[in-house]
């Protein structure tokens, strides 16, 4: 990409910046293939559709919404755009945030079972990584009569709703979990930088360096969230558990627990997980491919929750893995989705424990 000393101008104006952020999309397309996931058809086809995706994104939020001077809120993850091994039952809405700036952040609480407001430090694409600034449960700031808030986000303490930032934050992200997302009304948000100047002119420094970093956040998310993906693949049965240091790095919530697996199913088999599940705030599990991506939730079951879940007489959860729905009573079918093989996420958010699921493959003819 061009260098930061180049002329952003000329740049421009030659078509370098664009020739070399198109040479850096190559690259990626590279790196993609040579990651290591499942060769299958659906895998190939949803690989090359998640760099669309990861693109599509970064443009949004970094060309679109990078500038911290001018903050606007983004969806980050949603029904077609997801990396990092999504939460179906969330709704993650960022900004971009300086430390060198205050900000005010205006919403209403809307229906959500646990909503949080997330400040982090660093980059994906940056060494170092990223860092938990702050972590904020909503439902301890001010709120009024309808729902209504207000929080400052600022380096020194302010009066009223305030969160505390730091020299090195860049993003503000807040985080809404549903029981039923798709019937549920979420917040309605708004943030603003607290100042009186009036918004610059689209700068050619900005414009050159928006292709730089999109591209430099698109290869820090896949050497992180590829490390991972390789990581469950060759683990096989075994799970993986995360702890807070590794929540806190990729944008985690330090206080959830985050167990996965990585499963293949035979023909004529279904995958069969079981699981008792502790006290806990909240717990989800879902379907997802090596890319990071849970499954299409829009049109299939590849997720339930605490709340949705079917559970045994004994207060166990058993999930069924398999193409065709068993109809067997007091379990949960998930539907793999057209995949042969996958990653199985699951979360205890505030748990008294963390239990460890058991997986196994068993014959369909013999599940009942």
């Amino acid at each position: 990409m061009p260098s930061r000393k180049d002329n952003p101008l000329t740049a421009l104006a030659s078509g370098r910046a664009w020739t070399e952020f198109c040479q850096e999309l190559e690259r990626l397309e590279r790196d993609l293939r040579e990651a290591g996931g499942p060769s299958s058809p659906i895998d190939l086809a949803e690989g090359q559709r998640y760099l669309t995706r990861l693109l599509r994104g970064a443009l949004e939020q970094i060309m679109e919404g990078g500038d911290a001077r001018q903050p606007a809120f983004f969806e980050s993850l949603h029904e077609t755009l997801k990396s990092g091994w999504d939460n179906p039952d969330n709704i993650h809405t960022n900004a971009y945030v300086s430390g060198e700036h205050e900000y005010r952040i205006q919403g209403t609480r809307g229906e959500s079972h646990y909503m949080t407001i997330a400040i982090y430090g660093g980059s994906l694409g940056r060494q170092g990584g990223r860092r938990t600034v702050a972590y904020v449960n909503v439902d301890e700031l001010a709120l009024d009569t309808d729902g209504r808030f207000e929080v400052v986000l600022a380096p020194k303490q302010q009066s009223g709703n305030w969160i505390e930032t730091a020299s090195d934050a860049t993003t503000v992200m807040v985080r809404q979990t549903f029981w039923d997302k798709p019937r549920a009304k979420p917040a309605e948000l708004r943030i603003e930088r607290i100042t009186d100047d009036p918004p610059s002119p689209l700068d050619p420094a900005f414009v050159t360096s928006a292709l730089r970093r999109a591209t430099g956040y698109m290869h820090g998310a896949n050497r992180a969230f590829f490390e991972f993906a390789r990581r469950f693949r060759a683990l096989d049965d075994e799970v993986y558990q995360s702890t807070p240091v590794t929540s806190s790095e990729t944008l985690g919530i330090a206080d959830m627990r985050y167990l996965s697996c990585w499963w293949r199913l035979q023909e004529g088999h279904a995958i069969v997980v079981d699981v008792t599940p502790p006290p806990c705030r909240y717990w989800g599990f879902v379907l997802s491919n090596f890319w990071g991506e849970s499954f299409d939730y829009r049109y299939r079951q590849i997720h339930t929750n605490k709340q949705r879940a079917h559970y045994r007489p004994d207060g166990s959860v058993r999930f069924l893995i398999c193409p065709d729905d068993p109809d067997i009573a007091d379990t949960n079918w998930l539907d793999p989705s057209g995949h042969t093989e996958g990653l199985w996420t699951l979360r205890w958010l505030e748990a008294t424990e963390h239990p460890v699921p058991t997986m196994r493959s068993v014959r369909l003819d013999k599940i009942a």
